[in-house]
């Protein structure tokens, strides 16, 4: 029987990956939109300190998606490769097959490597997703007795 953690844990790896797969496929479909970064400007009020201005973030990480159209689809390529080796190996997981452990370990590599493979180490700073996946393999290796 799955115990509450490891099904919490299952969730929301379901949940992360299929906001994942969807954001990969919509970057990678509407690749011109998406690099598009937008800087917003706003009005100086009298006698107000100068405002800060920023660019609107169009990533899922903590910076905008850099602007090349070519590196936006190769990163949609690696952020899909990622998320679908994550959900198989949730799935098996859910499924209490030990097997999916490591299969979502191997995507956790690969949302390391294929990102920097394909764009260089630039990437780095739009996966920062990723880094929680290395979170979630520690508390699934918590969960991994109960799985056969």
């Amino acid at each position: 029987m799955r115990s509450q953690f490891l099904t919490l844990l299952c969730i929301l790896t379901f949940l992360s990956c299929a906001w994942g797969i969807a954001d990969a496929v919509i970057s990678f479909s509407q690749t011109e939109a998406v690099s598009e970064t937008t800087q917003i400007e706003r009005e100086n009020k009298s006698g107000e300190q100068s405002p800060k201005q920023y660019y609107e973030d169009r990533s899922s990480g903590n910076v905008p998606l850099p602007n090349d159209q070519e590196l936006v689809r190769l990163l949609a390529i690696a952020s899909f490769i990622y998320s679908l080796i994550t959900l198989i190996g949730a799935i098996f997981m859910f499924r209490l097959r030990r097997i999916g452990f490591w299969i979502y370990v191997a995507g956790v590599i690969c949302g390391f490597v294929l990102p920097v493979a394909l764009a260089g180490f630039e990437a780095l700073s739009v996966s920062f997703g990723v880094f929680f996946s290395l979170l979630f393999v520690a508390l699934y290796w918590l969960s991994i007795k109960e799985m056969h």
